[in-house]
């Protein structure tokens, strides 16, 4: 099964988000009214290192009002609603740190790990046909191999995720299989999903 170690850390990381006294953090607050996008993103992410995920998110959409063309505030908001389990808020999230920084590898994963995942959530959010969301989805991964091409679980996600459609393009998962078995230390495994494809495309030869 395709690691989604994104989802696996951010959901953990959600059920442990607490409600605690905030007076604590009364001495770093930043003051309501500055203009300093980076003193609240700071603060933001001190919260949620501390547990205070609803408090971060104040703070991440405060300076996002303040910096809106801040990719890296996109992503963390991204992350903090799927904590919360806001699959639509963090999916658009993830689109708007894309579409701020289009070359960021990471930014194109993450979106398409939350449309891979959240699926359900998502074709229902969005109004959209779950097999057009999962193209959308391997679009995404394949960015993201494409800008990081020495990343193993990038081309496995793109990889992978051939097999969730309606209608693969088992050529092309064939070459991206192809992939996996350059950058993959443990070949077995892709030969594997590479003689499988091989069937797929009626190649019992090959396979």
């Amino acid at each position: 099964m395709r690691a989604a170690v994104l989802f696996i850390l951010l959901c953990a990381l959600g059920r442990t988000a607490a409600l605690a006294d905030d007076r604590s953090f009364d001495a770093i607050q930043p003051h309501e009214q500055t203009d300093s996008a980076s003193a609240h993103l700071a603060y933001a992410e001190f919260l949620a290192s501390n547990g205070k995920l609803r408090a971060a998110i104040v703070q991440w959409q405060t300076a996002q009002a303040i910096d809106p063309a801040n990719a890296a505030i996109a992503n963390s908001l991204g992350g903090a609603y799927l904590r919360m389990g806001r699959a639509a808020e963090s999916a658009d999230q993830f689109a708007r740190a894309v579409g701020i920084e289009s070359n960021n590898a990471a930014y194109h994963y993450n979106l398409a790990n939350v449309e891979f995942m959240l699926r359900r959530d998502l074709t229902v959010a969005w109004h959209m046909e779950p097999a057009e969301l999962l193209r959308h989805a391997l679009a995404e991964f394949r960015d993201a191999s494409r800008l990081s091409p020495n990343d193993l679980e990038y081309a496995r996600a793109y990889a992978e995720t051939f097999y969730g459609l309606p209608d693969p393009d088992w050529s092309e998962a064939e070459v991206a299989w192809k992939h996996v078995l350059e950058l993959s230390p443990q070949r077995d495994f892709a030969y594997l999903q590479l003689a499988r494809v091989s069937l797929k495309r009626g190649d019992k030869a090959q396979a």
